[in-house]
């Protein structure tokens, strides 16, 4: 079959005229260097986790298609990891959800009777009730019955945590009422220390898409763009922390800009280490 479809491909190739291909998409990933964290810490969750807090995280990250189409697109990943594994996911949003791709759709089961002239085995005209449509004079009676099927269910966002929490994975799908690109907001609630109050994250943003070819049975998945990024995080109103934060994350984003290698993974301290004693 492969052979088949290599020659089929020849053949086009060589009998149509040359016409330009649909461009691959290309996406670009932007988030902004800090962010702040509010503290969201219920009274009863105080009292049954002594020495922790609940801080409230919004993580926006900006996405734009600088090449090809939007319906090229087929979905987001996005995984955000604590490097030194300080931070524990306590919960996240969006979480999995799943919406219907198709419209409605309609079962209709009809039968159909008819009434005609016949002749009897008597030898005497009268009406008889036949099955299907008939050839003989007399009125035809219809009935239906519709039902309403609702359409089958698809995966549109799915979210979870790996590495015992210290990991949140978020994978969007693209669909015709959820269209990827501009900006999306993330939300986590980080489990951490009484006396945190800054700290920083990891985040990889990828988005696969369609690779066109002339014959659509070429057509193959690809990597449409990725990018990392260092995020701080601080909690809001303490502005040594913020200070502080930010002239992290954009060393490490100068250093990331220098060397695409460049691990963040296994520091062993960090400017706020002091803030936190």
């Amino acid at each position: 079959m492969d052979r088949l479809h290599r020659f089929a491909f020849l053949v086009v190739a060589a009998l149509m005229p040359l016409t330009a291909v649909a461009e691959q998409p290309r996406v670009c990933f932007d988030m902004p260097y800090a962010v702040a964290c509010r503290d969201v810490t219920p009274a009863e969750y105080t009292a049954s986790h002594p020495g922790y807090k609940l801080m409230e995280v919004k993580l926006e990250i900006s996405s734009l298609l600088m090449a090809g189409q939007e319906k090229d697109l087929t979905q987001y990943l996005i995984r955000v990891d604590s490097p030194q594994r300080t931070l524990t996911v306590a919960d996240y949003l969006p979480k999995t959800k799943h919406e219907a791709i198709a419209s409605s759709v309609t079962k209709e089961d009809s039968t159909e009777r008819a009434l005609a002239l016949g002749i009897n085995l008597s030898g005497k005209y009268e009406l008889l009730t036949v099955p299907g449509p008939s050839a003989g004079i007399g009125a035809k009676k219809t009935s239906s019955v519709k039902t309403e099927l609702l359409p089958p269910l698809e995966t549109v966002a799915a979210s979870g945590t790996l590495d015992r929490a210290s990991v949140v994975f978020f994978k969007i799908k693209s669909s015709p009422r959820n269209l990827l690109e501009g900006t999306r907001e993330y939300a986590l609630v980080l489990r951490v220390a009484t006396n945190w109050r800054a700290d920083y994250l990891r985040v990889h943003c990828e988005a696969e898409g369609v690779r066109r070819n002339m014959i659509s049975s070429f057509d193959e998945e690809t990597k449409c763009g990725q990018r990392d990024f260092v995020v701080a995080l601080y909690q809001d109103g303490d502005e040594d922390a913020r200070r502080i934060a930010e002239n992290f994350a954009r060393r490490e984003a100068a250093k990331m800009a220098q060397s695409s290698a460049s691990n963040v993974q296994g520091r062993n301290a960090t400017p706020w280490a002091a803030l936190q004693r």
